[in-house]
């Protein structure tokens, strides 16, 4: 029996234009990748950056961030209808400068403030803004220490909550130098040599990390700047932003109790009348944090007043969902959720959030 042999197979017709096709499908996925290779290096020059950069938004550049930024149908609308309305730069690029994106939506905030606009549509845009702000986020990420800049400012907190302000002063191979206070120096909360320690930082971008990093020595400069230096190292996690943007701020404010009755559909909550002093040490659209003298337990529901701006008083009734003694011990600082809160309280806050209506 004849099984065949090379030479029959090299004279097989069919077997022969298989190869050819194979090996041409092959070259053609090569030149392919050549030309895709050559395309991101295109794209990722300075030169055809800055010349993209400037350009008009396109329907396409609002499809990719929307795409990037997970909008949904009706967010990726009121993206779209600022976009067009206020034509700014390519949008892709945009979302790189915090502050650019917020200005932007400021001015749809103008313009749907004009219109008398629904409170639901003026909550969309602060959706739609946040999640520009998280796309901006990934964007931007940095990976490690090498990336830092001179100047890049740090904060530690020791083990009495204290905030020390530290500054890389240089980045070098062996480390990151960093400038820090006499008083850090001199203190004996400051972390060990050799021991690991935890900063946190804010980049340009508007990201902030924490930093895992380990003392390698302290020094005294002939010029008399105290310096710690640190590793180097890839152990960056960038802090995700809470459910809503939030600012700091020292404002007085008053909380009642709140009774809640979950049988009662019309009105489960029911706010008592004494009222207490507080002080408003954070807020966002979801939530603040305020500080008060009474020692009141998480789990439990408050009803919190206060004013943005002058001569109008806000409410909102909120859950207590942890609480802790301040540093100094005097004070208690409690971590609220909103859970009952109107509408148009919620963009408000949110428009003192952004800076937007001043």
């Amino acid at each position: 029996m004849n099984n065949g042999s090379l030479v029959d197979a090299r004279q097989n017709p069919l077997l022969y234009t298989i190869i050819l096709i194979v090996l041409a499908a092959f070259a053609v996925l090569v030149i392919v990748g050549l030309i895709l290779k050559k395309i991101r290096e295109l794209h990722s020059t300075p030169e055809w950056i800055e010349s993209h950069k400037n350009l008009a938004t396109t329907k396409k550049n609002v499809e990719n961030v929307a795409n990037l930024a997970n909008l949904s149908t009706e967010e990726k609308r009121i993206l779209s209808q600022i976009c067009q309305k206020f034509k700014p730069k390519n949008i892709e690029y945009l979302i790189r400068d915090e502050k650019a994106i917020i200005d932007l939506f400021n001015q749809g905030y103008t313009e749907f403030k004009s219109k008398n606009a629904s409170q639901e549509t003026f909550e969309m845009l602060y959706e739609v803004l946040y999640k520009l702000e998280k796309a901006h986020d990934n964007i931007t990420f940095i990976s490690t220490t090498r990336a830092l800049p001179n100047g890049q400012q740090f904060t530690y907190i020791d083990s009495d909550r204290n905030n020390w302000k530290l500054t890389l002063e240089r980045n070098e191979p062996q480390g990151l130098v960093i400038s820090i206070p006499k008083a850090f120096a001199q203190s004996d909360k400051k972390p060990a040599q050799l021991s690991k320690f935890i900063l946190t930082f804010k980049t340009e971008a508007g990201t902030t990390y924490t930093l895992l990093t380990r003392v390698v020595r302290y020094e005294e400069e002939k010029s008399g700047k105290f310096i710690l230096i640190a590793s180097s190292n890839n152990t960056l996690t960038a802090i995700q932003r809470r459910t809503s943007k939030r600012i700091h701020l020292d404002k007085e404010c008053k909380f009642s109790a709140v009774k809640y009755n979950p049988n009662n559909k019309t009105n489960s909550y029911e706010i008592l009348q004494n009222k207490y002093e507080g002080k408003l040490q954070n807020i966002s659209a979801t939530g603040c944090r305020l500080s008060c003298t009474m020692p009141i337990k998480e789990g439990q529901y408050l009803n919190v007043e206060f004013s943005l701006k002058d001569g109008q008083t806000e409410q909102s009734i909120g859950y207590i969902v942890m609480t802790k003694k301040s540093p100094d011990g005097k004070q208690y600082v409690l971590h609220i959720k909103f859970i009952d809160i109107d509408l148009g309280v919620k963009n408000r806050i949110s428009a003192f959030v952004y800076g937007y209506d001043k």
